[in-house]
């Protein structure tokens, strides 16, 4: 596994985000016990296009820079979501969204990220 690759395969997650956010907001408003209304919806499809750039961001940027560009980009990435992780325990320890296993699993999924991220970015 490269560098490379985890980049893609984080665009893939993005792009599964994405899509979740612009089709599947029922879905995910039944997981947290939230009512349907329409800006809820509106606000979704705005966070989906944010998914979809930063996606994309992270499919290309292995094809736009040299490896050791890559590599240089790697910690404040690997910043950010460990800001993002940071953000959803809070969300969880607060109560803010209820405690399921695809909170656990979504925050495992970006710590394993945060975790291929260094050890690709240190070989």
């Amino acid at each position: 596994m490269t560098l490379a690759l985890v980049y893609r395969l984080n665009g893939l997650l993005g792009l599964l985000w994405a899509a979740s956010m612009w089709f599947g907001t029922d879905m995910m408003a039944a997981t947290y016990g939230w009512e349907v209304t329409a800006p809820m919806i509106t606000m979704s499809q705005f966070l989906g296009m944010s998914f979809l750039f930063t996606a994309v961001i992270f499919l290309m940027l292995p094809n736009w820079t040299s490896l050791k560009q890559l590599k240089k980009a790697t910690i404040t990435l690997i910043i950010l979501q460990i800001l993002a992780i940071a953000l959803q325990v809070f969300h969880l320890s607060t109560g803010a969204i209820p405690a399921g296993g695809m909170q656990y699993f979504g925050i495992g999924l970006s710590s394993l990220f945060v975790i291929l991220f260094y050890w690709k970015s240190r070989a």
